[in-house]
């Protein structure tokens, strides 16, 4: 069986145990808008790459899988 989609396979075919799937969330670093997943407080997976240039699809360290650093801010309006 051949199955096609631009899903992410995580919300096509959730894990077997009933597990809800992780909440992705889009940061950009630099000129990449990437999505990522939340690993631990300060580290996130690279999910896929959402709005970049082409050459950085070559780029080793936007590789989907890898772990980046992830530190989450609140920021604050100004009055």
């Amino acid at each position: 069986m051949t199955f096609y989609t631009v899903m992410p396979l995580e919300l096509v075919w959730p894990d077997a145990n009933g597990s809800l799937p992780l909440q992705s969330k889009e940061i950009r670093i630099g000129r990449v808008l990437m999505e990522i997943e939340p690993v631990s407080e300060n580290e996130a997976r690279i999910v896929r790459l959402l709005d970049c240039e082409l050459a950085d699809y070559l780029n080793p360290d936007y590789t989907p899988g890898n772990t980046v650093e992830y530190i989450p801010a609140i920021r604050q309006n100004k009055p």
